[in-house]
């Protein structure tokens, strides 16, 4: 029996059931779907009973449980469960199993061939192609497969783990569990939905349903005997039997036309509303299924998938939009206060309520942290706002149903997809399919654009330092006026959305999105789940290749990663090969990163040529290392430096920009008094004077950058001592 919680929250959150949240356990005594925000519980032992918010209960800290009764909960409590669900195998067909066996017994052949291959040809000291030894090891089997059909072995063996039940029930197929259709029915379901649904005005799919309900009991469950019609012209006679004020008599006397029909089952009404949702939502598949079945003009003319997303919507969190926009503001650093380039805002909008789910600020063009960390933001409900001095609520979270992205080569990641496998945790939450939109459709995005459109008009009118255009205000008027910080841009950017979330709508029937949020919540209750150190790691960025243990650990950007815990890794797997590790990172701290194996969190690995003499890492972000690559390569003429200097070199990179920004600094300086000069004051010294003043300015600066970096508390130098060496 799985004891997991469910992902729905009305099966969650059911009047009786019970939750642990703060190591105490609650048993809920009041929770109304019509108001589903706010619930009522008793705690356990006592009659003590308090009022939990989903806010309070849904937050990345809350570490919430639920379960039906209070003895599921404690053993949930005893037992974490950390490894991948668990398959019966006696309850699999033998012929799944004896395959899951073969692609197993496939893959290890296949991988010791490719080894002995490796192993022959360094001895001879032969090139060794992976592609080849592997195509050799793929025809020396005793039944040859090919190339492609490995690799689809190895996908599967990869996935499961090697774990051979596992393997079996993913092999059932992509139907199982749902009911057969006859084509001819399905021919059916295919023309009243053609017919009728996507008409012009457009019908509900409740309305379809009843409509191919009395055709069916009009034509007494006769329909075209599609089977034995197919590649003929029958357009005569679907239209005769789309006609309700025809009966079916007629054509039953005709032996023409009755051999040509044939009786059907007419599908379940729940089987109809999944079928319409699932090709109202499926721009690729259900698209080359019905352009196979009745041709890509009918697709087009019937199924205009994105420009209808906002009327199709039927719940919160059914199609979620997400883009990107580059502000129309500057800001200004917080040290030296010099103006910065523009900031990126990365922004998710539900397409039911209007509401804005997330965002995401990036100095970066948009790229995979942007977008996953606008999800992020999505996910969980927005705390501490008070912080901000913002008054009203941001109630809006969830993980999106249908996440609508255009074409960025950012949004087609490894990482973005594995993220969504992560967030749906096997199926127990939400599972987020990533929908793109057609290129060079900008139409398509229009739901987003108009919220940007509307935050650019009130960034302009309100924030010094905005970018207006050309003809209204030079680029240099704006870096002059702009005064501020990222922290008051990120609080007045968080302000804006919220008060366009309280704000009336016109195609919202003059509610607001936080209303229309709200009234959506009646129908459905989104469960986020929990945001564990394994799943906060998710959202770090995937590095494409995978990685083995070497002896000095795990090498990625020229560094080492390794920790004592991670001691277990250098073992072998089940067959005695090397076991193949994904790495994640966060490229504003490269010092560490985040160790997976068949998506599963084994622990972080910490960079060897960062550590410090106190045993502490040195935060270096990725842009820093590679400048201080390419200033090592620059000195040691392309000589590859010793690994444990890459700090030393880092440090030096350091010292070297912020020697730079002072002598900006200082000249930016100097062409201030100039220009004060000529607005006609008199010269208030004499050369001398000037002369000693510039001296003064340049020995100020250098006490500047001392004080920054005190000789006996230089790093360099403590380094070096602890290494024992001299440069």
């Amino acid at each position: 029996m799985n004891n997991l919680p469910s992902h729905s929250a009305t099966d969650m959150l059911q009047v009786g059931h019970w939750l642990q949240y703060s190591g105490s356990l609650f048993e809920i005594t009041a929770w109304d779907a019509k108001n589903p925000l706010e619930m009522e519980v008793r705690e356990a032992g006592s009659e003590t009973r308090r009022s939990f918010t989903l806010l309070e209960l849904f937050t990345p800290d809350a570490a919430v449980r639920f379960a039906p009764t209070k003895a599921v909960l404690i053993a949930q409590t005893a037992q974490t469960k950390t490894c991948p669900e668990v398959v019966n195998a006696a309850s699999l067909p033998t012929h799944l199993l004896q395959r899951a066996e073969n692609i197993i017994a496939t893959v290890e052949a296949v991988q010791n061939g490719i080894d002995r291959t490796r192993q022959r040809q360094h001895l001879s000291g032969e090139t060794f192609s992976l592609t080849e030894a592997t195509r050799q090891a793929c025809q020396e089997l005793p039944t040859p497969i090919s190339l492609s059909g490995y690799y689809k072995y190895r996908k599967l063996y990869r996935a499961h783990g090697a774990d051979r039940a596992r393997l079996a029930a993913a092999l059932r197929r992509t139907t199982f569990g749902k009911s057969r259709i006859d084509p001819n029915a399905q021919h059916f379901v295919d023309t009243i939905i053609r017919r009728f649904y996507r008409s012009n005005p457009p019908l509900r799919a409740q309305t379809v349903y009843a409509l191919g309900q009395q055709l069916w009991h009009h034509n007494r469950r006769w329909w075209l005997n599609y089977q034995q019609e197919a590649g003929q012209d029958c357009s005569d006679l679907i239209d005769r039997l789309l006609d309700a004020r025809q009966e079916i008599d007629s054509l039953l006397a005709d032996p023409k036309q009755g051999s040509r029909l044939t009786q059907i089952q007419l599908p379940s009404r729940s089987w109809f509303y999944g079928y319409v949702s699932w090709f109202s939502t499926q721009p690729g598949e259900g698209a080359q299924t019905y352009i196979a079945r009745h041709g890509k003009a009918d697709w087009e003319a019937n199924f205009l998938l994105f420009d209808r997303f906002s009327q199709t919507a039927t719940l919160p969190l059914q199609y979620v939009f997400a883009d990107h926009y580059k502000l129309d503001v500057l800001h200004v650093d917080d040290e030296y206060r010099e103006p910065l380039g523009r900031l990126w805002l990365t922004a998710l909008i539900d397409a039911f309520s209007r509401t804005v789910l997330g965002f995401f600020l990036a100095y970066e063009d948009p790229n995979i942290e942007s977008i996953q960390g606008a999800l992020q933001h999505a996910i969980w409900p927005k705390i501490n706002l008070e912080t901000l001095g913002i008054d009203l609520p941001w109630v809006c979270f969830g993980v999106p149903q249908k996440l609508s992205l255009d074409n960025a080569w950012a949004h087609h990641s490894y990482s973005l997809e594995d993220l969504g496998r992560s967030l749906a945790a096997g199926g127990l939450y939400t599972q987020m399919e990533l929908v793109f939109r057609p290129p060079y459709q900008a139409r398509y995005g229009a739901l987003i654009e108009r919220l940007f459109g509307n935050l650019a008009g009130q960034l302009q009118e309100r924030l010094p330092g905005a970018v207006l255009k050309p003809d209204q205000r030079h680029w240099h008027n704006s870096s002059q006026g702009a005064c501020l910080l990222y922290r008051d841009l990120l609080r007045l950017i968080t302000q804006m959305v919220v008060d366009y979330l309280h704000t009336p709508h016109r195609e919202l029937n003059g509610l607001t999105p936080h209303e229309k949020w709200l009234a959506g919540l009646q129908l459905m209750t989104p469960v986020p789940p929990p945001l564990t150190p394994q799943l906060e790691r998710c959202f770090w960025r995937l590095h494409p290749e995978t990685r083995v243990v070497t002896q000095s650990g795990l090498a990625l950007f020229g560094l080492h990663y390794w920790d004592i815990a991670l001691a277990g890794l250098r073992g072998r797997d089940r067959q005695g090969g090397r076991r193949h590790f994904n790495l994640r990172y966060d490229p504003a701290d490269v010092s560490r990163v985040a160790i997976f194996e068949h998506g599963i969190w084994l622990g972080d690995g910490y960079a060897r040529e960062l550590r410090l003499p106190d045993g502490s890492y040195e935060s270096a972000s990725l842009w820093e290392l590679q400048m201080a690559k390419d200033l090592t390569r620059h000195r040691t003429a392309g000589q590859n430096p010793r690994p444990h200097s890459w700090l030393i070199h880092l440090l030096e990179t350091r010292e070297l920009i912020s020697q730079r920004q002072a002598e900006q600094k200082l000249i930016r300086r100097k062409v201030q008094q100039l220009r004060t000069r000529r607005k006609g004051r008199p010269a208030s010294a004499t050369l001398a004077e000037r002369q000693a003043l510039e001296s003064a300015q340049v020995q100020e600066t250098e006490q500047v950058l001392a004080s920054r970096l005190p000789e006996d508390d230089d790093p360099r130098a403590r380094l070096l001592d602890t290494l024992k060496e001299v440069l």
